[in-house]
């Protein structure tokens, strides 16, 4: 509810006039990403309620972030070509008398997208605790308020756009250090681009049965893209 609130109306507040960027995402792409993740994460019964689901923190993280996700750094890796993008959350608010402070880090990445269905072969999302420096264990549980651990899927995503999900059982999510340039937005709700540099191993088991296992690693240290999202004040 109060990443909703801080979002509404803000979005128009917080769009990108920019030219043409090399690491501009195309409109297609974006979308075969998001319908990866969605598929799932939003109607999943399996993985944490507090992270799934039409009101979990997925819902509202790709709410407040999807609309300014316009650009992606590419991270060659012999035939294959990785897109990278971070975020970062930035949360100390009062809401109903409560006051709320969140911080937390994502790194989203993708590669193999399918221009004839649409559909995204790999998805990477790592969820970690704290912003830039980050330095935390990834495991099979999501508890993002501790600090120095970490939750991370991997998503395959077939021509048929069925979806399959590893959940990690170890590996890291490390960042060293985020820039940004000057925020846009409100004094409730802003957002900022800039770049944010670390490095990323996982190893994930499938959900819900473990039967298989998949690894993969990722270095940004020369910069990834990067939003970064920050709430402040009194909402309603």
């Amino acid at each position: 509810m109060l990443l909703s609130l801080a979002c509404a109306g803000a979005v128009v507040a917080c769009s990108d006039a920019g030219g043409v960027d090399p690491d501009a995402i195309p409109g297609p792409e974006l979308i075969a990403v998001r319908m990866a993740l969605d598929s799932a994460f939003v109607h999943d019964t399996a993985l944490d309620p507090a992270f799934t689901g039409d009101s979990g923190l997925y819902a509202l993280m790709s709410a407040l972030v999807f609309p300014f996700m316009d650009r992606a750094t590419r991270i060659p890796a012999g035939s294959d070509t990785t897109r990278v993008v971070g975020i970062e959350f930035d949360i100390d608010a009062t809401q109903g008398g409560s006051h709320v402070t969140s911080n937390l880090t994502a790194i989203l990445a993708w590669k193999g997208y399918q221009a004839a269905t649409n559909t995204m072969d790999t998805v990477f999302f790592l969820l970690g605790s704290g912003r830039a420096p980050v330095m935390d264990s990834l495991w099979s549980r999501f508890t993002l308020d501790t600090a120095g651990t970490g939750t991370g899927f991997v998503i395959h995503q077939a021509t048929d756009s069925t979806v399959t999900t590893w959940l990690s059982r170890g590996g890291h999510l490390h960042t060293t250090s985020s820039a940004y340039g000057t925020a846009r937005g409100t004094a409730t709700f802003n957002v900022a681009r800039g770049t944010l540099n670390g490095d990323l191993t996982i190893t994930a088991k499938l959900v819900p049965d473990s039967t298989t296992t998949v690894t993969s690693a990722l270095d940004f240290g020369s910069g990834a893209r990067a939003v970064k999202v920050q709430i402040r004040g009194t909402l309603p």
